[in-house]
């Protein structure tokens, strides 16, 4: 379990910043004047990040009934820790702001 979760840590820091810049340059594109964008932020970089890591979670063999509940609560701990790290990096109002 302990391979799967650095894996898991590995891969989710990759997914978690092409997901983030993903939704940068989807804003830029589309939706740089959008203010419903600018008021709905926790969609796209809190909601859509947090179902994708916790889809590659449980992909990757965690979550089950089989499954150890300290690994669990590390999934849950790494998922929660890298959105935080990854929320200020692509914010709509991060880049005009400040």
């Amino acid at each position: 379990m302990k391979e799967r979760l650095l894996g898991f840590l590995f891969v989710g820091a990759l997914l978690v910043v092409a997901v983030n810049v993903l939704t940068d340059r989807i804003h830029v594109w589309l939706f740089s004047g959008s203010l419903w964008f600018q008021t709905h932020w926790y969609i796209p970089f809190l909601i859509v990040p947090a179902a994708s890591l916790l889809g590659l979670a449980f992909s990757l063999g965690f979550f089950r009934p089989q499954s150890p509940r300290w690994a669990d609560v590390l999934a849950l701990l790494a998922v929660a820790l890298l959105i935080y790290l990854t929320l200020g990096a692509n914010y709509a109002c991060w880049h005009y702001c400040f």
